[in-house]
């Protein structure tokens, strides 16, 4: 039934009788984190006879270059040798005591490469591994305030400190008026998201001609230098003592250019003594193309002094809001599959040989992801991207319920819930001893946690940024175990656009650089285009149009998790976020509490040992056996075959259903 050869100087040596612990060669399996089923073998193994001789001789000739590998087979139906196991032996371990040598197995299999290297952290240039298109990133659209105070010089008067300006006409313009831009400062750093389509300035006393000219050479504290046309709101509140010296009279105005127009309802006279200016207006067009906004006086005939009482009233002040997109910018992407490939030839000692598949079909946001290296958003020459498997595996896990499964030279990174099918692939009956039934505490979850590490953003607008940390309880209290579902790989929208901000600046390295996001989005005219919208409508952020990755919300990772999350919990009740925990997503709050009805298999656990030694075909499907009238139903956790006596074969069941 069992054969053993050995591969020595390109020729193959039956040594079936040579191999002296048959008893302890072993076929293990053995299921890692509810994931694909793993095939091991053992390593340690003792030869005599015309094996001792194969190996000694060779040992002899090559020393420290002695090579030799064992493969084993065992019969099938059709009575030919199958092979069950071949790897090389380790001449390291050589050991002879005169009639037997002992040795031990390289373990070389892919499930051993990738266990050894699998938490090592890997750099590579983004153009080795980029797609041959780029993403077009059309930008999000974000909030931009900026506010000014008024400036001037300082004075005593009639017991207070005041800020005072004086205006007085161009003899040249008289009695027609002289324009005078009324000095202002930005307070503190403005809160502009959108550098590359506006300036926003501080503006000095400066004047300029009346008459056609309008004020059109005096400062601008705003400036439109996109081609588009941007809306502004502006609202302004000042208290100011007027005192001229003549029958002239003075204006405040709010005008844009190049039309030299006021703007409706920014516009006043100032009359002697006291003047209480504010406005609140909407939708202000500026025109593309260096349109800009000043803030002027206009005076005639004689001296304007104008003063205003120090401090500053809390709500005196000048301010500019708007909602605008940056410019369209160009960033490398790449495939999922192209970067895990990438880490397995790294695993393999940079040989080609391993291949890996992610199933299609199965999830569409998967099937539309791209991953983006940090340093591309930021547009990096020589940009890298730095990751592991360990973290590879994880955000498939976490984000969408994808799981690896190892089989000889192959990965393949299918749905959890595809590995635990309604199949019976052996029926043991009664056929069995020494049942144990016991329930697995480690499934037993008081509390998941699903998103992204909390990101401390420079802005007000990253308030708006919903994947972060979602946080659920189950109702188990018997427990403190945490399901993490927390994905190493990023997807908010508001740290790829604060990235993608820092474009052109001469700084040091960005805290995000190392970082890694992905991107839900589909090929169009030639370029890959952000998916918005359609099958994922949001609201309660500011900008729902312009939102991009709202398919990676908590509440979707959980949705891909379901029936794993589902084998001790029947509802995920809301506890909290550390991000906007306002948005609703195709009509259902992000706060709202999650049934979960189904799962793929129970907290139980049964062992038992069978004289059934035929190995499973299939270890996807469940093995049936009956215990007082019951059946149970339960998928290979852990068994173990002995190639060289007939022993029973213990198995450890993950227990689907009690029926």
């Amino acid at each position: 039934m069992y054969k053993c050869e050995l591969l020595v100087g390109g020729y193959a040596y039956d040594v079936t009788d040579d191999l002296s612990n048959w008893d302890d060669v072993k076929l293990s399996f053995k299921r890692d984190n509810y994931d694909g089923v793993i095939r091991s073998f053992s390593t340690k193994f003792q030869f005599a006879g015309s094996g001792y001789s194969l190996l000694k001789g060779e040992y002899r000739k090559a020393y420290i270059d002695a090579s030799a590998s064992i493969v084993f087979y065992t019969r099938n139906n059709s009575w030919t040798w199958s092979e069950r196991f071949r790897c090389a032996l380790d001449f390291s371990t050589f050991s002879d005591d005169g009639s037997i040598i002992s040795i031990n197995a390289v373990d070389d299999s892919l499930a051993a490469l990738i266990k050894a290297n699998k938490g090592t952290q890997y750099e590579y240039p983004v153009d080795d591994l980029k797609e041959n298109i780029k993403l077009s990133y059309d930008r999000l659209q974000m909030s931009n305030t900026v506010t000014w105070l008024i400036a001037g010089e300082t004075e005593e008067n009639e017991g207070g400190t005041y800020i005072t300006n004086t205006f007085t006409p161009n003899d040249d313009f008289r009695p027609l008026g002289t324009y005078y831009a009324y000095p202002l400062y930005i307070v503190g750093t403005p809160e502009i998201a959108v550098k590359n389509i506006i300036e926003v300035t501080d503006a000095e006393q400066g004047d300029g001609k009346s008459g056609s000219g309008g004020g059109r050479n005096c400062p601008y504290i705003f400036k439109n230098i996109s081609s588009q046309g941007i809306k502004v709101n502006i609202k302004a509140k000042f208290y100011l003592f007027a005192n001229s010296s003549g029958n002239g009279s003075a204006n405040l105005r709010l005008r844009k250019f190049p039309s030299g127009t006021d703007i409706p309802g920014g516009s006043i006279g100032l009359q002697e003594g006291l003047n209480t200016i504010e406005w609140d207006l909407q939708d202000i067009l500026i025109n593309g193309n260096g349109g800009y906004l000043s803030f002027l006086i206009y005076v005639t005939d004689t001296p304007y002094t104008i003063y205003q009482m120090m401090p500053y009233a809390s709500d005196e002040r000048l301010t500019i809001d708007f909602m605008a997109k940056d410019i369209t910018i160009n960033i490398d992407v790449i495939k999922p599959v192209s970067l895990i490939n990438r880490l397995l030839t790294s695993i393999n000692g940079e040989k080609e040989g391993i291949t890996c598949e992610i199933a299609s079909g199965v999830d569409s946001r998967l099937d539309n992801t791209l991953i983006v290296a940090a340093e591309s958003i930021r547009g990096l020459e020589k940009a890298k991207i730095y990751t592991s498997y360990t973290k590879f595996t994880k955000w498939m896990e976490a984000e969408f319920g994808f799981v690896p499964v190892i089989n000889d030279n192959k990965v393949s990174f299918v749905h959890r819930d595809s590995l635990f099918t309604d199949v019976e692939i052996k029926d043991l009956a009664d056929q069995w001893n020494d049942f144990t039934y016991s329930v697995n505490a480690s499934l037993i979850y008081a509390n998941v946690k699903a998103g992204y590490d909390k990101q401390d953003y420079d802005s007000v607008n990253g308030r708006d940024e919903f994947r972060f940390t979602n946080e659920y309880t189950t109702g188990h209290t018997l427990t403190d175990n945490v399901l993490d579902l927390i994905s190493p790989y990023r997807a908010d929208a508001y740290g790829i656009e604060f990235l993608a901000a820092k474009r052109g600046e001469d700084t040091t390295d960005s805290d995000s650089d190392n970082d890694i996001f992905f991107v839900g989005a589909s090929v169009s005219g030639g370029e890959y285009k952000l998916i918005r919208g359609g099958n994922y409508l949001i609201t309660g952020v500011i900008s729902p149009e312009s939102m991009f990755n709202v398919m990676y919300a908590p509440r979707f990772m959980i949705e891909a998790n379901k029936k794993y999350i589902g084998v001790s919990a029947s509802l995920l009740a809301f506890a909290s976020s550390n991000g906007n925990s306002d948005i609703v997503i195709n009509g259902v709050a992000e706060t709202e509490d999650i049934p979960i009805n189904e799962s793929d298999f129970t907290i139980g656990e049964v062992s038992v040992e069978t004289g059934d030694v035929d190995v499973p075909v299939d270890l996807k499907g469940y093995i049936s056996l009956t215990h007082h009238g019951e059946v149970y139903k339960g998928y290979i956790s852990k068994s173990d075959f002995n190639y060289g006596k007939s022993e029973a074969v213990k198995y450890t069941l993950i227990i689907k259903s009690i029926e």
